[in-house]
């Protein structure tokens, strides 16, 4: 859970230092901050129940990743190894 945490604080904050920069050199002109932390808090979230939503419904941190690098990874943990005599 914690690892979630960190990662909407990591989109949270990439957020706020793009539109304090796109304030300061696309526009030219500031924003007061209570527009910035507003926007950020929004940010956040959406980024917590959003990562929420997905977890609940697909898996664990290493999946999502997997996804986002498109690796093909086996989880060595759920992966099922039968050295017995079948059972039919």
């Amino acid at each position: 859970m914690e690892k979630l945490f960190l990662v909407a604080l990591l989109i949270t904050f990439l957020f706020s230092v793009i539109k304090l920069l796109e304030t300061k050199y696309l526009e030219k002109k500031w924003k007061p901050l209570k527009f910035v932390i507003r926007d950020a808090l929004i940010v956040f979230s959406s980024c917590v129940v959003g990562l929420i939503v997905f977890f609940s419904i697909n898996g664990t941190l290493t999946d999502f990743f997997n996804v986002v690098t498109n690796n093909k990874v086996i989880n060595p943990a759920a992966t099922q190894i039968f050295t017995d005599e079948p059972g039919f």
